[in-house]
């Protein structure tokens, strides 16, 4: 038997159905439909993978109550504050890319994810973000758990990194993972995104976090311009950081740096330093990476 675990999916037309009930019941005040009633009402748009695996839903469940445990420990259901927002997405992150069974291509594709999002988890959809943003149910980058799982997957730097495994993915603000994340360009190479990680990383502890908005926005603007006129996927390691190094140097330029206010940034520095060594290494030698 097949050790890759199926996970159902939710083809387009019953995402399209489930966004319509979810508006009406919204219109009305009504209660959302609960799980079993929720299977019942869209089995006929839930559908698994023909082969290439055998159906889990013991995978299932534990996707339902790991995810629902997370949520719980960041405030679900009372409403929850943007710190226990960034908190549940973080650990959610760590979990969904660390667990052996969510590697699979069935992860990859987008209607595994709206099936996630609009029947399993729909509860948690609704408290992170609310009942009328069809972009966070629906199969996509802005979808609730995949952009989560896209994250981890990437940002991940191995066991081999020890306490820093998740400095990356702890480290970047939600503005920093949008302009990663929800730009195809960048989001399709791991490596380039780690690199423009570490890139923010460097430059928030060397200017602030709260002057990287802009800054941010300018270099990925710089770096996709960039990317037309070299193929940034074929630099070398060194290269690559070097690239993204002078490009955040360049849209950084006349912001003065921050002094050291002894709260541990020397630490934090030494540490992004630590981790652009480990990214710059060869691929044949002992490099870190998260896929």
């Amino acid at each position: 038997m097949s050790n890759v675990r199926l996970l159902p999916r939710l083809n387009d037309v019953g995402v399209m159905r489930f966004m319509e009930d979810l508006e009406r019941l919204t219109l009305a005040d009504s209660e959302l439909m609960d799980g079993d009633k929720r299977r019942s009402e869209y089995e006929a748009w839930i559908w698994y993978a023909p082969s290439g695996g055998s159906i889990s839903p013991e995978l299932v469940g534990e996707i339902l109550a790991r995810m629902t445990a997370i949520a719980r420990q960041h405030g679900y259901p009372d409403r929850a504050s943007d710190r226990q927002k960034n908190g549940f997405d973080v650990e959610a992150a760590k979990w969904l890319a660390e667990h052996p069974q969510l590697s699979s291509p069935d992860l990859l594709r987008d209607d595994t994810w709206s099936f996630l999002s609009c029947i399993l988890l729909q509860e948690l959809v609704v408290w992170r973000y609310s009942a009328r943003q069809s972009a966070r149910f629906a199969g996509g980058v802005r979808n609730t758990f995949q952009r989560l799982w896209i994250r981890g997957r990437t940002l991940d730097l191995g066991e081999t990194a020890g306490k820093e495994r998740w400095h990356l993915l702890e480290g970047l603000s939600e503005d920093a993972m949008v302009q990663i994340f929800e730009r195809a360009s960048i989001a399709s190479d791991a490596q380039l995104s780690k690199a423009i990680a570490i890139g923010w990383l460097d430059t928030a502890n060397r200017i602030g976090r709260a002057r990287m908005e802009d800054v941010m926005r300018r270099a990925t603007k710089l770096l996709r311009l960039r990317n037309q006129i070299i193929d940034l996927t074929f630099l070398s390691a060194e290269g690559l950081a070097k690239e993204v190094g002078d490009i955040f140097a360049r849209s950084s330029e006349g912001i003065t740096e921050q002094e050291d206010p002894g709260d541990g940034s020397a630490q934090k520095d030494s540490v992004v330093s630590w981790i652009t060594r480990a990214i710059r290494r060869p691929k044949n030698g002992a490099a870190i990476s998260g896929q």
